[in-house]
C-alpha cells in the first residue's frame, strides 16, 4: 500500500515537473485536495523520499542474510545464518567466553568475521582474543574453502557484577 502510495506521489511530482519544463502553471496538486504551497510539496516529497528509503533498507537488510563466495569457476551463495552459528558454537565451546555475537559479511571479494565476545572475568583478553582469532580463522577458512579471511575478536573482560546478566 506504501508502495502504490509512493508511486502515485512520485507520478503527481513528475506531472508537476513536466508542466514546469514546459512553462506551464499546472498543478495536480489542487485537484487533489491536496496543499499546493512549495512548502507543503517540499514537505510530500521528503515524506516520500524517507519512505523509500525504509523500503531499500528494508530490501537490503533481506540481501545481507546471504553470502556470496565467488570461487575460480563462479560462486556460491551460502546463509550467513549458518556460518555465524558455527563460529558461535565455536567461540562458546571456549571455557572462557560467557557470550559471543559474530558477524560474517563478504566485503572486497573477502570473508570477514567479527566476533564480539564477553569474558569471565580476570582473564587475559588478548590471550583469549589470540587463541579465538586463530580457531576462527581456521574454521572459517576450512568452511568456505578459502585461506584469504579476515577474523578480527573484540572481547570484553566482564567484571563479577557483569558476569550475571550475560549468563545464559
Amino acid at each position: 500500500m506504501l508502495l502504490l502510495g509512493g508511486g502515485l506521489t512520485l507520478l503527481l511530482f513528475a506531472m508537476r515537473l513536466v508542466a514546469a519544463a514546459f512553462g506551464c502553471a499546472f498543478t495536480p496538486f489542487a485537484y487533489l485536495g491536496l496543499p499546493g504551497g512549495h512548502g507543503w510539496q517540499a514537505l510530500l516529497f521528503a515524506g516520500l523520499a524517507a519512505a523509500c528509503v525504509v523500503l531499500l533498507a528494508l530490501v537490503l537488510d533481506d540481501a545481507r542474510d546471504e553470502l556470496w563466495l565467488a570461487g575460480e569457476g563462479g560462486g556460491v551463495l551460502v546463509p550467513a545464518d549458518a556460518v555465524e552459528l558455527l563460529l558461535r558454537d565455536a567461540a562458546l565451546a571456549h571455557a572462557e567466553v560467557v557470550r559471543a555475537d559474530v558477524d560474517v559479511r563478504v566485503r572486497r571479494g573477502r570473508v570477514t568475521a567479527t566476533l564480539d565476545v564477553a569474558l569471565r572475568p580476570l582473564v587475559d583478553g588478548a590471550a583469549v582474543a589470540d587463541g579465538l582469532s586463530a580457531g576462527a580463522r581456521d574454521l572459517l577458512a576450512r568452511v568456505i574453502g578459502a585461506a584469504d579471511v579476515t577474523v578480527r575478536v573484540r572481547p570484553r573482560v566482564l567484571t563479577v557484577g557483569q558476569l550475571a546478566r550475560h549468563l545464559p
